[in-house]
Parts: C-alpha cells; sequence; structure tokens
C-alpha cells in the first residue's frame, strides 16, 4: 500500500481549488491514493505568520491522526505552500525522521515572488479581480514571501545547508516543475520574464550556492574569507513549457497547458530511492528522465538568474544603501558596461524590512553574447556604499574605489555560471570594511 497523499495550497488560495488535481490522483491511483487529504491554511490574516502555520499545522497533522513514522506520507504542494511545509518538518523534525518521503512541489516560492511587495491594490484589482478596499492580504506571510527576504535566505539554512541532508536517496524525495508562461488578460500585469507570472523559476530552483566572502577597507578580498557551499541532496527540477502559475495545479478549463504534465506528476509520486542515486558527476536517473522527456532548453533564451545579496560591516550591521559595481577591467567605462546594466541587471529589489538584503535579477542570455567578445576574460564584482568615507565632514563610512583600480570579487570567465547559473539562485553573503576617523573618539592626558 502507497503512503497517503497531502495536498497543501497556497498563497490566497484553498483546498477546492485542488480538487481537480485530487481527481486527478484518485483517478490514476485508484485506491491505493487513499487516503488523500486536501489541507486548509489561513494565509490572508495579517498576523498570521509561518511559524503559527508551522505549529498549526503540526497540531491539525497529529490530531487527524496522519502518520509521523519517517517517509510515510507524500506531499504535493503549490506556491507559498513549499515553504509553510519546509519550515514544518524543519521545525518539527529531523532529517532522518522527517515524515514526507515524496516531497512535490508545483511552481515553489522558496525563494520569494517578485509580487509579494506589489501592495493590496495590485494585487486586488490585477491578480485577484477583487473591487473592494481594505481587505486583508496576509501581510506576514507576504513579507516573508518578498524578494530577498531574511525569512526565505534562513529557511534555505535549515535544510538546504543544514549539517543534515534533507533531499535525496534515503531521505526526502524531492521534485520541483514551474512552467515558464505568464498570465492573459488583466493579470498579464503581474508577468516578469523567466517567470510562470508569479514565480520566478530560478527562484523555485532549490538548487542553489552559497557564496561568503570579506572585502578590506580599499575592497580586496581578504584573504581565507571566500567559501563556496553548495546546496545539499538530490533535487530533480524541470521547466514545463507553456504551463503558468495556475494551470500547472489544473485550474481552469483548459489546465494543465503542457500534455506531459499529468504524467510527469504521477512520476515524481512513485519514484523511489534507487531513482535518487547519484554518479559521481551528481546526476541522478530522474533527473536524467526527466530532461529525456522534457530536455532543458539549448538557448539562454528567456534564461534568468538572481542574486540575493546580504552586505554587513565587520560588525555585522546591515549595509542598507549600496550599489552592485560591475567592469571587467580597471577604469573601463564603454559600452560593454553599458550594456551590463542596462541589459544583464534586469532588476534590482531592496527588501522592504531590511535593504541590506536586495535581489538582483540577471538575463544570461545577455551574459551569453558578452561572453563573445574575445576582449571579456573577467567579471569584477564590487559594491559603491553609503556613507562615503570622507573626513572630517564624514568621518565614519565606506571607502570609494578610484576609477583606475580593480577591487571587489575578481570571477575569471571560466567560473562565472557559478555565479550566474541558469535558473538558479545565489546566496551572496558580503562584508564590507566600514572605517572609522581617529576623529571620531579622542583621548588626551589630564
Amino acid at each position: 500500500m502507497r503512503n497517503p497523499i497531502v495536498i497543501l495550497h497556497g498563497w490566497s488560495d484553498n483546498s477546492s481549488s485542488f480538487k481537480a488535481l485530487a481527481h486527478f490522483l484518485k483517478t490514476r491511483f485508484g485506491e491505493a491514493v487513499q487516503p488523500l487529504y486536501l489541507a486548509d491554511w489561513l494565509s490572508m490574516h495579517d498576523e498570521v505568520n509561518y511559524a503559527d502555520l508551522a505549529q498549526a499545522m503540526q497540531k491539525a497533522w497529529l490530531a487527524l491522526g496522519l502518520p509521523t513514522a519517517p517517509q510515510s506520507v507524500d506531499i504535493v504542494v503549490h506556491s507559498t505552500g513549499a515553504l509553510v511545509a519546509r519550515h514544518w518538518f524543519t521545525q518539527y523534525y529531523s532529517a532522518s525522521s522527517n515524515p514526507i518521503k515524496r516531497f512535490v512541489q508545483l511552481a515553489p516560492a522558496n525563494f520569494g515572488s517578485h509580487l509579494a511587495h506589489k501592495g493590496r491594490s495590485f494585487y486586488g484589482r490585477a491578480v485577484k479581480g477583487w473591487n473592494q478596499p481594505g481587505f486583508q492580504t496576509g501581510a506576514a506571510v507576504l513579507t516573508g514571501l518578498e524578494l530577498a527576504s531574511d525569512y526565505t535566505r534562513q529557511l534555505a539554512q535549515r535544510d538546504l545547508f543544514a549539517a543534515d541532508t534533507w533531499y535525496g536517496a534515503g531521505k526526502m524525495l524531492s521534485t520541483i516543475f514551474i512552467g515558464d508562461t505568464g498570465y492573459s488578460g488583466i493579470s498579464a500585469i503581474a508577468n516578469e520574464t523567466g517567470s510562470d507570472g508569479t514565480v520566478r523559476i530560478c527562484g523555485a530552483n532549490l538548487n542553489c550556492r552559497c557564496l561568503s566572502l570579506a572585502l578590506d577597507e580599499q575592497q580586496q578580498l581578504i584573504p581565507g574569507s571566500l567559501s563556496w557551499r553548495n546546496s545539499q541532496g538530490a533535487i530533480a527540477f524541470s521547466v514545463l513549457p507553456t504551463e503558468n502559475h495556475s494551470t500547472i495545479t489544473f485550474k481552469g478549463r483548459h489546465a494543465p497547458a503542457n500534455k506531459l504534465t499529468a504524467s510527469l506528476l504521477f512520476s515524481a509520486l512513485t519514484v523511489t530511492d534507487e531513482d535518487y542515486q547519484t554518479d559521481p558527476q551528481h546526476v541522478f536517473a530522474w533527473q536524467q528522465q526527466l530532461d529525456s522527456l522534457n530536455p532543458p532548453a539549448n538557448s539562454y533564451q528567456n534564461k534568468r538568474s538572481q542574486i540575493l545579496c546580504r552586505l554587513t560591516d565587520q560588525h555585522g550591521l546591515g549595509v542598507s544603501d549600496y550599489f552592485l559595481e560591475m567592469y571587467r577591467t580597471a577604469a573601463s567605462d564603454n559600452q560593454f558596461e553599458e550594456n551590463l546594466y542596462r541589459g544583464f541587471l534586469r532588476h534590482v529589489h531592496a527588501f522592504s524590512q531590511d535593504p541590506a538584503n536586495r535581489a538582483f535579477y540577471f538575463d544570461l542570455e545577455v551574459l551569453d553574447r558578452l561572453r563573445q567578445d574575445h576582449k571579456f576574460q573577467q567579471l569584477y564584482l564590487s559594491f559603491s556604499a553609503q556613507p562615503h568615507f570622507k573626513p572630517p565632514r564624514q568621518p565614519v563610512g565606506f571607502n570609494t574605489i578610484a576609477a583606475n583600480a580593480a577591487a571587489g570579487l575578481r570571477i575569471p570567465i571560466t567560473e562565472l555560471e557559478r555565479l550566474f547559473a541558469p535558473h538558479q539562485t545565489l546566496l551572496l553573503e558580503v562584508q564590507l570594511q566600514r572605517v572609522v576617523a581617529d576623529s571620531v573618539f579622542k583621548i588626551q592626558r589630564g
């Protein structure tokens, strides 16, 4: 007998939206799918946060008598439901005691949504079509869902970069599906290239990296400070052409939009540990099967990546006002750099609760074109941060870097994809040295 299945909806939704999906699963699995549960959670109350939801989920889970033995339940989540589920199992279970075996994520907002900070009026008119002022939108949930939020960064540390691996053979078998098509009609105002209308493809993917480094007063890399970490475990990922954030969940008259969606979802709920055994190149059979059935696009067209950057000083305090500098050689200021800023860097968002956290969104098609330039052998990343250190007028702050100086992080062209991998997120943690003039504190002999 197979595991029971739980379906968990996303923000501003409810379980009734997933009756078509539940019917499909019952049809394909027959009696073996019983019991199947449709979970409901309060996503639109402003004071309800993720910790509340995790606690309530645990209470409901135990009250219903759902299995808690390791790997005894399968779960299908949509959008923000992925964050709720990840918070729940990392709060109440360990990687070895987790009751989830197959974790199927449909358009998960694992690193947030570009819509989360748009405001009530935007959601009400463009996304929901409501025409009533003053409704609650789930403020606490949306804050965590905002791009570059502390919440999604901290959640990643709990499962993706934890000491014990949560994902892969012998643990949780996770598959992520997301569409590449936006909405139509008035809802098209929500669309963003490289997204499914609500979630960026790179923000759904849990295969990610974390890079931390420290720069001195002249923004030279401090020896020994550079550290790369890859997310732990095998996690399957596939982009489904023509699906959007809604159709992928069997919603609407024409859902699903991709003829492979139904069969791939069924397969994701039948995978075994053997399907996730990785070879020395970290490739596993289930991912290879997905790639053969639904081949990844070979070109960089519409491929995006994002860097979620947190900039702090040597005291751990956030730097709230800064600009990301990009150039290929010292003192270069030409068409190449203009293309970097006008084409390659597509969007910047500062997290509303802490602007030291920023999301930088990149168009890899532009980067690929720039790589064809034979003079492009490296890329420098540095920071222009406020306040600028200019004693005595400004006795504390950050040094500005001369135009003829090469500073910051140097990235050889051979390593560019470590930072800018198609459909992936990089968590960047940078410490920048804040300078304090001697005039700030003096001691004189009496």
